[in-house]
């Protein structure tokens, strides 16, 4: 039944309409005794390419603009293939054919090979995170994406600016949000979803639209409910109706099995004030003992990203886990509550002991660098921060106005790092004082070598910038040959001749330091520019330049003349997202795959020596090396320290949960490591 409009609802309307008038903004809330209805499209992974998906699209969104004649849709992110300027001008006249508007939410296509990032992102299509706001209801896009990568996190940033935005439309206003990355279902993506969903609990978030997966789904995430679509090229998309007058919500779906449109979804609109189960786990617990404290009601439980198992196998199953920072999920049914906890696993064994964490303005994608008495971090929300070394304690924090990708280089008491703002920036490393910035055309992410005094560092514009390091002034400038492939994004490398950049047009190109010039080019899985070497950093040692490539390959090259050495391949997890280290007569790199192998070879001739598995995936992080041992990151936050001489696993610890892109640092016995937590740590091995 409808209720009537109260003297207290319309004062709340009154406020909230003042508010609206003052701000420039349309609040978009709960209105009593709202009527009608509002129908709007949904649908995801376009994946718009030059040539390919463009008449298929177009198709089914005459389709959609005939049988569902919605007043807007969403388009729930991979808008296109590779996330190029091409690709966007396609989709943006396939957008300009219709009548009806589109909320576009990027996904990780959109940003994981894209030169310009959300540049070009924001040009073409707008904010990456934003609202729309009908008359009673709100509709949000959420930027799920990792700049570069294929996984899911949600930046602080815009986690507040979610609440505050709930929070401006009130507690009764149906919400529907779109993530490209799914949340609440199988294989964890996003690495901070218990976040957002500690964010949305108090509110009526009625719908989350996902995509990513390619599949035509509907689920429950502490009783909301999501649903995934296969791609609109594919023949999928859904049509939600909200009814004011029944009060209900209702989804049907087209899928290419089923053509026309079938209803699959239907829910309330107000919200459901259900009592939370009172559920507790212990805190910490030694290794082997069980964790439930309280679970009445609880059927299931998983631990970190496992699947889900019965909720008594699954909490005494602490034996084996590594020391550290764990969380399990307690839910009551696939539909039911849910409910996320930290635990700390204890081990009386364990050799990595905490000597201090930091908490960081944003997460971390670099890698951590050490020199003299301070840690040196770059972070995801533009800032560069120096850190005690011995304290953990933060000396001093310096802002760009772009997302830090780029790894800070320090010599001579400066420090060079790029930003995604498009600029290079150099500061004091004593005191964080910016000194100079040098614009560029495209945004920094590649980070920068010193050699014969000059400071190289890529920029997403295609070129490669030769600078005087004391005032920016450009001294060269090495154009990689045009395309949308002509970037880099790593660790550049040098001998002190010449500089060696690894770019995303399947190149290993090394350049002399003084003037820039090409002294040679290799070209490394030439089949197609994802196989590139552009992720690995480079690394050069007594004459050889070593480098893998992202189609299962590392190679040798003769560092003067660009001779090929030695090529090979991995049998198991494959060779390409990790930048191999040379360590004495040997080479280190890890490896691309569920098993997170680390591999070492012969710097001679690469043969294999061994293969190590931590047991969890490894992806942009490369081994840091001290006194034959190495440290590694795996993407679920696990810290693995090997034995260089053979492989063994000397012991593994669980950072905070965050997902490990980055590479640590290992000096004097301790290792420096930082993750998309907003944490750094510093772990002592005993040994």
């Amino acid at each position: 039944m409808q209720r009537g409009v109260s003297r207290r609802d319309l004062l709340r309307l009154g406020a909230l309409t003042v508010g609206a008038l003052l701000t420039g903004r349309a609040a978009a809330v709960w209105l009593p005794g709202r009527k009608g209805r509002v129908t709007f499209a949904a649908f995801s992974d376009t994946h718009v390419g030059l040539r390919a998906r463009i008449a298929e699209n177009l198709g089914m969104l005459r389709e959609i603009e005939s049988s569902v004649q919605p007043a807007f849709a969403v388009n729930v992110g991979d808008i296109t293939d590779y996330g190029w300027d091409g690709e966007y001008a396609n989709y943006r006249r396939l957008k300009e054919a219709l009548s009806f508007p589109i909320l576009d939410v990027p996904g990780n296509h959109d940003v994981r090979w894209s030169p310009l990032g959300m540049q070009v992102f924001r040009r073409h299509l707008g904010e990456p995170h934003r609202a729309r706001r009908e008359p009673g209801l709100l509709v949000v896009a959420l930027d799920s994406t990792v700049p570069l990568s294929h996984w899911g996190h949600f930046e602080k940033a815009q986690i507040d600016w979610l609440r505050g935005l709930l929070e401006e439309a009130g507690k009764e206003t149906p919400v529907v949000l779109a993530t490209h990355h799914w949340v609440g279902w199988g294989t964890k993506m996003v690495d901070n979803e218990d976040e957002l969903l500690e964010a949305i609990r108090p509110f009526n978030v009625r719908l989350i639209l996902t995509g990513h997966g390619h599949k035509d789904l509907l689920w429950r995430w502490d009783g909301i409910p999501c649903t995934m679509g296969s791609g609109l090229y594919q023949g999928s998309y859904q049509s939600v109706t909200v009814d004011f007058d029944s009060g209900e919500l209702a989804v049907s779906r087209r899928t290419a099995q089923q053509p026309h449109l079938r209803e699959f979804l239907r829910t309330p609109l107000g919200p459901e004030r259900k009592p939370r189960p009172r559920w507790s786990v212990a805190a910490e617990a030694l290794s082997g003992r069980a964790v439930l404290r309280e679970g009445q009601g609880a059927t299931e439980a998983r631990w970190n990203a496992e699947p889900f198992r019965p909720v008594s196998d699954a909490l005494s199953d602490t034996s084996g886990r590594p020391h550290g920072s764990h969380s399990i999920t307690l839910r009551a049914g696939e539909e039911g509550p849910w409910q996320t906890f930290p635990v700390t696993i204890l081990r009386e064994e364990a050799k990595l002991l905490q000597l201090w964490e930091a908490e960081l303005p944003g997460g971390v994608m670099s890698h951590v660098r050490v020199r003299g008495d301070r840690v040196y971090l770059s972070c995801m929300d533009g800032s560069v921060v120096a850190l005690d070394r011995r304290t953990g304690r933060r000396d001093w924090t310096a802002q760009t106005e772009g997302y830090c990708h780029s790894t800070p280089l320090i010599e001579g008491g400066r420090l060079w790092v790029g930003s995604a703002d498009g600029r290079v920036h150099c500061l004091d490393a004593a005191n964080g004082q910016r000194l100079w910035r040098k614009a560029t055309g495209g945004p920094v992410y590649a980070s920068p070598a010193l050699a014969r005094g000059v400071l190289a560092i890529a920029s997403g514009d295609g070129r490669v910038y030769g600078l005087d390091p004391d005032s920016g002034r450009e001294l060269w400038r090495f154009e990689l040959p045009p395309g949308n492939t002509a970037f880099a994004q790593s660790v550049a490398a040098t001998d002190g001749e010449r500089f060696y950049i690894g770019a995303w047009d399947n190149g290993l190109y090394a350049l002399e330091a003084l003037t820039g010039r090409q002294a040679w080019r290799q070209a490394c899985c030439p089949t197609t520019f994802a196989y590139s070497p552009a992720i690995g950093s480079p690394c050069v040692a007594d004459g050889c330049v070593y480098v893998a490539a992202n189609g299962n390959r590392l190679f040798s090259f003769e560092a003067e003349t660009g001779r090929l050495l030695w090529e090979v391949a991995s049998k198991g997890d494959k060779y390409g997202h990790s930048g191999p280290v040379r360590v004495g007569d040997r080479v280190v790199v890890g490896c691309l795959g569920d098993s997170g192998e680390v591999r070492c070879v012969r710097a001679d001739t690469g043969e294999e020596l061994w293969v190590a598995r931590t047991g969890s995936v490894i992806y942009d992080s490369s081994p840091a090396v001290w006194n034959g041992y190495l440290a590694i990151g795996s993407v679920d936050a696990l810290l693995s320290v090997l034995r260089v001489g053979d492989g063994s696993v000397v012991d593994q610890r669980r950072l905070p949960p965050g997902h490990f892109l980055s590479t640590p640092a290992f000096h004097d016995g301790v290792v420096y490591a930082a993750t998309f937590s907003n944490r750094a740590v510093a772990l002592r091995l005993r040994v």
